[in-house]
């Protein structure tokens, strides 16, 4: 089979995710045996390869694969697959990547009404937690609460409840087996500090009363995350020509 045949409904990923369970299952990919790597993998499932990556972290919490960061990912022996036996687990999240895609334009026009009407206290608290931010690169819970708190306290000083709403509810979709699974493995003391300067950008656009220029560096942070998340290595480097 070399493309995917999609039935209407369910997450494309998930669907992925479930064809490649079945053919561990059948055989066709064994126990300890190194999958193609991603790029392949999409090409015969016709999907893309951000699909491919959700998928394969599905497969990862149900026990059906290990990744291997730098080296490949390989079939686990069946003993330690779920129980559930090719029953997704994670059939009710949503992929990192369809969050971090709508975090771009939620945020993004969160940043720049409230760099038009946010009040001097809540730009003074908004500063406070960059302060926090910059001072817990190592502390991964407090760096994390800061961070939280910062996109919280923006959404607010948009200025519109909606809009509040829906950044809180896609920040609460990082409580996530799939997001933790992802963005775990790229928590480093660099990359956070690459966040607070992202931070810094937002905030200094914010406290000049530019909507522009807030809207535009809150998307870059997000873009920046979500090439993280995209340019981590599961596959060993290709060795064809392109």
């Amino acid at each position: 089979m070399s493309t995917l045949d999609l039935p209407g409904g369910g997450r494309r990923y998930l669907q992925v995710a479930q064809s490649l369970a079945d053919r561990i299952a059948a055989g066709t990919y064994k126990a300890g045996q190194r999958l193609p790597p991603e790029r392949d993998l999409a090409a015969q499932l016709d999907v893309s390869r951000t699909t491919v990556r959700e998928a394969l972290l599905a497969l990862e919490i149900m026990r059906y694969i290990e990744i291997r960061v730098g080296s490949g990912i390989f079939v686990l022996p069946e003993h330690l697959r779920d129980p559930d036996h090719g029953q997704l687990v994670v059939g009710n999240e949503v992929g990192p990547y369809e969050v971090l895609e709508v975090r771009r334009m939620i945020e993004g026009q969160s940043a720049y009404y409230a760099a038009q009407r946010a009040s001097e206290a809540q730009l003074d608290a908004i500063g406070e937690t960059l302060d926090r931010m910059s001072v817990s690169i190592h502390d991964i819970p407090a760096f994390d609460a800061a961070d939280a708190e910062y996109h919280a306290l923006i959404a607010a000083a948009a200025g519109n409840e909606v809009l509040e709403t829906y950044v809180g509810h896609l920040w609460r979709m990082r409580e996530s087996s799939l997001w933790r699974r992802w963005y775990g493995q790229t928590r480093t003391p660099e990359n956070r500090r690459r966040s607070v300067e992202d931070h810094r950008t937002i905030y200094r656009a914010l406290r000049r009363r530019r909507p522009e220029a807030a809207m535009s560096a809150m998307q870059l942070h997000i873009d920046v995350l979500t090439d993280r998340l995209l340019d981590l290595k599961l596959s060993p480097p290709d060795t064809k020509e392109d």
